[in-house]
């Protein structure tokens, strides 16, 4: 009877030790969580970091990962042709994404050595360039606001992507990372008059590619032992 007492004392205090080190591995997770941030956010950061010298006029959304290019700075009123300016920029801009991208891009991670913003292993899956119009409508015959945003996200994806580095970069599944989109007047910022200027603008979308949760804390806790060592 002694035996099996003390046979039942050791199962409870095994038990308990085991859900112990279970809470303990939960609550491990949870801090990783915490420490890694939002992927989302912390992809757009970098990526409006890399540019905003050759676009000071950015906003960046890291909730949305969404970064606002300057329009008055690339487009003339109701023109879809970039201003030299403009176009200056944008090659400024290609030249500060290809440092920054190659450590979020599939086809460029295995060169990238470096990269203390992505710990996470994060991917970007596509990058839209979404051209916006404010409501007010175009007076030409069979031209109108959708032409007008696409025609402008057009534009600035030749002037940013065709011909450099980055019409080379492809995501996971081997697809060029960057596509445009066109919404007209459809899309305005949060909060403004729809025919205010501010929603005449060309956005970049960050889209990241889905990682189950279990492969992101794995490779978060896997770096971390390595520092502690």
């Amino acid at each position: 009877m002694i035996g099996l007492l003390f046979v039942f004392i050791i199962l409870v205090v095994v038990l308990a030790l085991e859900q112990r080190r279970q809470q303990q591995v939960v609550e491990d997770q949870r801090a990783a969580i915490l420490r890694a941030g939002d992927p989302r956010g912390i992809v757009t950061t970098a990526i409006g970091k890399g540019i905003e010298a050759a676009l000071p006029g950015i906003r960046v959304d890291p909730e949305s990962g969404v970064i606002s290019l300057p329009e008055d700075v690339l487009f003339a009123l109701g023109s879809a042709e970039l201003t030299p300016q403009g176009r200056g920029a944008l090659a400024l801009a290609s030249q500060g994404l290809t440092g920054v991208l190659p450590c979020f891009v599939a086809s460029e991670l295995a060169h990238s050595r470096n990269c203390p913003d992505n710990r996470g292993g994060h991917q970007i899956e596509t990058i839209f360039i979404e051209g916006h119009t404010d409501s007010r409508p175009l007076r030409r015959n069979g031209y109108d606001n959708i032409n007008l945003s696409l025609d402008r996200a057009r534009a600035v994806q030749a002037a940013l992507v065709v011909g450099s580095a980055l019409d080379a970069y492809r995501n996971k599944a081997g697809q060029p990372l960057f596509s445009y989109s066109a919404y007209a007047d459809t899309r305005p910022l949060r909060g403004t008059d729809p025919s205010a200027g501010r929603n005449r603008r060309v956005d970049l979308r960050i889209v990241l590619t889905y990682r189950p949760i279990g492969e992101v804390l794995g490779e978060l806790m896997a770096l971390e032992e390595q520092v502690v060592r």
